[in-house]
Formats: C-alpha cells, structure tokens, sequence
C-alpha cells in the first residue's frame, strides 16, 4: 500500500497527516483506533513549543501540497470529507492563528459595551449571537478534556481545564513561529526527544537502573521523515 502511494513525504515535517490525506485520497478508510497510547508528551514548555510549532508548520505544507487539485479532492473525498480534512488541517492553524485576536475583541465587546443599549431586535440578536458562540467555543475547548479526566479517574487534573485558554494561546504562538519557520526554514525538523517519561519504555529503563543515568536513550538517527 505505502509503496502504491510512493511512501511518505520525506521533506513534509508532519508526515502522518500528509499520508493520511494521500490515503483518502486513494480511496483508504483511515480512522483511529478506541485504545489508549503510550504518546509521550513533552512536560517542559521549550520542547512543547519546538513539537507544536513543527505540527502547525507541517499542517501549513500539506495545505499547499494538497490544494493543487481542490476538484480532484472533492470527487474523491465528497463534500463532508472534504469539509472535514479542511477543517482538520488548515482549519487548526488558521484558528490557532486568529485565537489570540478573537478572544481580544471579546473582551474588548464585554468591557465597552456588553449589552445593548435599547431592546432592538437586531442588536439583541447580534449580541445573542456573538454570546452563543463564545460560550460553546469555550464548551468545545474544556468539556473534551473535562469529560477525559472524569473517565480515566484523573480527579487532580480537572481544575487544570480552567487553564485551557492560556494553554491555546501557546497553541497560537506555535502556529505564528511555525508560519515563520516556513518561510524561513521549510525543511527544519524540531525533533522531540522522547524516553523521558518513566511510562515510557526508556524511561521505565531507567527507572529500573538498565539504562544508567544521565545518559542518553539511544534512538534511531532522524531522518528527514522520521516521526516525533
């Protein structure tokens, strides 16, 4: 199949979503699977920011890579799959992007004027409007990982949503850098180091003294394809 496809993008700094694109593109069905992974997240801001900004940098490539045929795409993918891959993937940079600036005219709304003045229908309805969907963009950004502490048990973790907005404004300032990197620097891949985590299988070395300490997992070396 990969090789059907030619293999991965080598020079695309998200791979996995260029692939996944190419997939449905061929006619694949990909989805994901209900288990739980052993993904090691980066617990340091440096290291979390270099990941996200080289996802939202290789979201932008596959933006321009598979824009080339928009016709091409809607045949094969129909219009729910092709509404659904564009709100995945240049939908979550340009989001990220207008973040910080959406929530700035909301504030500045809710501190100049947050009510009408008089009980005008159009003014009330706008108002209406522009509340609703404030609120349910705060739902759909804390009722996820909300409802993720509550079923894995996480009770200490559930007042952390609070922070969620601040978390996607480093989300925001990812997407920024990853907009200048590609300009800058297209093909530079901010390799994550993994085998930190004592969940991790170099890290539970580790912990069990196999690996000594202080010294670093030994890891494949990255190529310009390899994942992280």
């Amino acid at each position: 199949m990969l090789r059907d496809l030619h293999g991965w993008d080598a020079w695309n700094v998200t791979e996995d979503a260029d692939l996944g694109l190419r997939l449905s593109l061929a006619g694949y069905r990909v989805g994901d699977l209900p288990l739980s992974t052993l993904e090691e997240a980066p617990a340091r801001i440096r290291p979390w920011l270099r990941q996200r900004t080289r996802w939202m940098k290789g979201f932008v490539q596959t933006t321009i890579t598979h824009s080339r045929h928009p016709v091409r795409a809607f045949r094969r993918l129909g219009p729910l799959g092709l509404l659904c891959a564009v709100a995945m993937v240049p939908g979550t940079v340009v989001s990220a992007l207008a973040y910080p600036f959406g929530i700035a005219l909301a504030v500045w709304h809710l501190a100049a004027d947050p009510l009408p003045a008089a009980p005008d229908f159009v003014a009330n309805l706008v108002t209406a409007t522009g509340a609703t969907v404030f609120a349910a963009g705060l739902g759909a950004m804390g009722l996820p990982a909300l409802a993720g502490c509550l079923r894995r048990g996480w009770w200490s973790l559930a007042p952390w949503v609070l922070m969620l907005p601040l978390y996607y404004g480093l989300v925001s300032a990812a997407a920024w850098l990853g907009l200048l990197e590609l300009l800058v620097a297209p093909y530079r891949w901010n390799k994550t180091e993994h085998g930190l985590s004592a969940t991790s299988r170099t890290g539970a070395m580790r912990e069990r003294g196999i690996v000594r300490a202080g010294a670093p997992p030994r890891r494949r070396r990255p190529g310009p394809g390899a994942s992280g």
